[in-house]
């Protein structure tokens, strides 16, 4: 199972935008999160996002961003094997977390590959690998965007291919290859 097939990391130091969205969901009271999924979420204003990180505000002009948001898992939490129904690819960045992990199953293989957050770093996320998320104690914080197009307009490989193609117009992004 190829990483790259799963997931990339953006050159970008995501710092800033962490303390932002993290200091933003800490502060938040309970009925300002929604139920997803068995975790809860809340929004972020999108433009104080993009405000914070000048790659996704180019990012924004490729494939245009339909929301922000933070995720929140308990302790002991489990997000069950899936697919993402509609969605296309992500950008994700783990704000906080004590003890958990993420992992791409290829279930036709048994093979896995693991998602190694790194402090401050953002990620294209392939939703539609089948993934998981094991969260064992402390809640864990995700900041996640997520694209206005299908994921059949907008699949992984589609997106990143975009990425690409601006990168060389331009030079504005890079992405880990």
């Amino acid at each position: 199972m190829d990483p790259n097939e799963c997931y990339k990391e953006l050159y970008c130091d995501g710092g800033t935008l962490a303390e932002y969205a993290l200091a933003q969901s800490l502060k938040q009271d309970l009925w300002m999160w929604y139920p997803h999924f068995g975790s809860s979420v809340f929004s972020l204003d999108l433009d104080q996002v993009l405000s914070l990180c000048p790659m996704l505000e180019t990012i924004n002009n490729i494939a245009k961003i339909k929301h922000a948001i933070v995720t929140n898992m308990t302790p002991n939490d489990y997000y069950k094997l899936h697919i993402d129904e509609t969605a296309g690819p992500r950008i994700n960045m783990l704000l906080k977390s004590q003890n958990s992990f993420s992992a791409f199953i290829d279930v036709n293989n048994n093979k896995t590959v693991h998602m190694n957050y790194q402090p401050n770093k953002l990620y294209i996320f392939n939703t539609q690998v089948p993934h998981t998320i094991f969260n064992f104690e402390g809640d864990r914080y995700l900041f996640s965007i997520e694209f206005e197009e299908h994921k059949s307009v907008l699949p992984y490989r589609g997106f990143v291919k975009r990425l690409r193609r601006e990168e060389k117009l331009t030079g504005s992004l890079s992405l880990i290859h």
